[in-house]
């Protein structure tokens, strides 16, 4: 008999979120120099996906309209092989729906002597830890089909019993009601979300939740900065005393700004949201397998903010210092359960007809930084390839055409924009993109300024 789990709050509003026009896919594009085998791959991923439940499970309606997943055993996942040119685009893709197929799928383009692997799957299986982890053990599952590596190399034991937890996050009686005093601050956050009108980065309106997909999609472009420049954001990250992460959020807020009046866009003191994915593992969590632990936190700024780029970085800084601080993260999941079950139910809320984020912006740090396999020049080998770049796409949904990751592989940062082609041309976003990595650039000149 299969697995069955309920839903839990944040794996319902993802669900949501995903709709035909708008779909709630991520994507990860992995490129290798080699080429990849095809049986030793889909060996691999069947082995890997054995250890992720959550990424082998279907939906399906149960009771009172109530939606559960059901853990498919034996799941055969959709694997596109293509003897194509690499780089480039990511291939074409459609939406992904949850009731009809599993949330994960693979697109291999291979030629003589480098490949692509694009990997789609939907945010309510899991987060971008959660992919993480189970591509860094389908690295190790692909060397080990290859004959490269022992089949005793260890992976970090998992315990899919713990899938049953996922949703309560480790938070017992005691430690909700030490969080009360905490959470009353993130009461005053929620105030301001409800009562703030964040705009679209470009005015438009959004089209129709049942639109056809542009043909693009995903419509995505990716800078990947050298070593001194990577190495230089944490250099002055450091002397700013804030995280790296401070400072690209700080560098796009003036990206975004800088931009739109290029676009012509009128300010008139309007509010950007910037929101931030906020991974809620603890090391509790160490054994549990693919899954959504993620919540969202939001940064609002408008025009009066972007004119000192000293303080408007102090003020991000002190923000999400206190956001952690605070734990200010559970403040959205606290509010989202709340419209589960009342204010006409989650869906109510996530397809209303309003704008409540601008853009969003992810960072995913390092996340191949400990994997067991050997590696060439900072960049890890499994069997005949080698994995030489990561891209990182999350997604975009109505009023918010924008969404920035980052993800830090062989000490190089690489940042991916996806933007709706529908309000945005390809030029607009090219130039959106450049305008943050050129902010990114006087934010290491101005420490350079500093220290010299």
């Amino acid at each position: 008999m299969g697995l069955f789990y309920p839903l839990t709050t944040m794996e319902e509003f993802l669900y949501w979120e995903d709709r035909p026009a708008y779909p709630w896919s991520c994507f990860i594009r992995l490129r290798f120099s080699g080429c990849l085998d095809r049986t030793a791959f889909e060996t691999a991923v069947k082995a890997t996906l054995a250890r992720h439940p959550m990424l082998t499970a279907m939906l399906h309606t149960v009771g009172r309209g109530r939606l559960q997943w059901s853990v498919v055993e034996n799941p055969v996942p959709i694997i596109v092989w293509e003897a194509l040119p690499v780089g480039g685009p990511l291939p074409p893709a459609t939406h992904l729906d949850l009731r009809r197929e599993i949330g994960i799928r693979f697109h291999v383009r291979t030629e003589a002597t480098a490949s692509d692997l694009t990997i789609q799957f939907h945010h309510a299986c899991c987060d971008g830890a959660g992919i993480f982890l189970f591509m860094k053990e389908l690295l190790v599952a692909y060397a080990v089909a290859f004959g490269a590596v022992p089949s005793r190399t260890r992976l970090t034991p998992l315990d899919p019993a713990r899938l049953a937890g996922r949703g309560r996050f480790g938070l017992t009686v005691g430690k909700l009601l030490r969080m009360v005093p905490k959470q009353a601050v993130g009461l005053l956050g929620a105030r301001q979300f409800l009562m703030r009108k964040p705009v679209p980065v470009i005015p438009h309106q959004p089209c129709a939740d049942d639109s056809p997909l542009p043909t693009n999609y995903p419509a995505t472009l990716n800078r990947l900065l050298d070593l001194d420049t990577t190495a230089g954001v944490r250099k002055a990250s450091v002397r700013y005393g804030v995280t790296p992460n401070d400072l690209l959020t700080r560098d796009l807020f003036l990206a975004l700004a800088e931009w739109r009046s290029h676009q012509n866009i009128a300010d008139d003191g309007q509010w950007l949201r910037m929101m931030i994915p906020m991974n809620l593992r603890t090391t509790a969590d160490r054994l549990l397998p693919a899954a959504n632990l993620v919540s969202s936190v939001f940064l609002d700024r408008r025009g009066q903010d972007f004119v000192d780029a000293d303080r408007l970085l102090r003020s991000i800084h002190e923000e999400m210092d206190l956001i952690k601080r605070l734990e200010l993260g559970f403040t959205f999941i606290f509010s989202t359960a709340l419209c589960r079950r009342f204010f006409g139910g989650l869906k109510k809320q996530v397809r209303a007809d309003k704008c409540t984020v601008s853009c969003i912006f992810t960072n995913l740090g390092t996340p191949f930084a400990h994997v067991p396999l050997p590696r060439h020049e900072r960049c890890i080998v499994a069997g005949n390839v080698t994995l030489v770049d990561v891209n990182i796409v999350a997604p975009v949904r109505p009023y918010s055409c924008v969404t920035v990751a980052v993800v830090l592989y062989a000490h190089r940062l690489s940042i991916t924009l996806h933007y709706d082609p529908r309000p945005l041309s390809q030029e607009q976003a090219a130039d959106l993109l450049d305008t943050f990595v050129l902010r990114i650039h006087a934010s290491i000149a101005a420490d350079a300024r500093w220290t010299a």
